[in-house]
């Protein structure tokens, strides 16, 4: 999958480079946003990342309760308790793993995990915008953030041809300007994340 998706990214930017007109259709099939399944975006879903900062509740124990960024190695320490792994788990599940850790000290301890502050999402924008390059948005930026980050579209874009490469899905996601212009749900409603390349035709 990641030789896939680096391949990719390095077919369309280089392909957007040589042409304003060709782009990177050949580079294979695309989903329009209004097509994609809303998934990643709600409490549910979501995963703790590296640098978000999070807070530890121990009911009535306020010695234990700690708030805290998560470090490089996605780890955490709760006192008491000893250190975890935070990266990649959803809140309510580090919770439970934290209260089976502190059973051996307290008497049926009772977590809850949130996340105070997200890290800020690193997203690409390559092809033809003012000022391609690497940007860190707020968390749930969308593909008109983006845009606007890198100066908005040149005199060359197709206002058609605006896609989404992402490593977690088998296919691009293309939007229309029009869309993100006019608040379509489904185009703005797609939240970016780190990782994520806005590919501009």
């Amino acid at each position: 999958m990641r030789q896939w998706f680096v391949g990719l990214v390095l077919s369309c930017a280089a392909s957007v480079a040589a042409t304003s007109v060709v782009g990177c259709g050949s580079t294979g099939a695309y989903t329009w946003v209004q097509d994609v399944p809303a998934a990643g975006q709600g409490e549910k879903d979501f995963t703790i990342r590296d640098t978000d900062t999070v807070n530890v509740r121990v009911y009535q124990q306020d010695a234990i309760t700690t708030q805290q960024r998560v470090r490089p190695d996605g780890k955490i320490v709760v006192p008491l308790a000893g250190e975890f792994v935070a990266r990649g788990k959803k809140p309510k599940d580090l919770g439970k793993e934290i209260e089976e850790k502190l059973k051996g000290v307290l008497v049926t301890p009772v977590v809850t995990v949130s996340v105070e502050q997200l890290a800020q999402v690193a997203v690409s924008v390559v092809g033809q915008v003012r000022n391609a390059g690497a940007y860190n948005m707020e968390p749930g930026a969308s593909v008109l953030h983006a845009l606007a980050s890198a100066g908005g579209l040149n005199d060359y874009a197709s206002e058609e041809k605006i896609f989404v490469l992402r490593r977690s899905l088998p296919q691009r996601v293309r939007f229309r300007f029009s869309d993100l212009r006019n608040g379509d749900k489904a185009a703005i409603g797609f939240g970016l994340q780190s990782g994520d390349v806005v590919v501009v035709e």
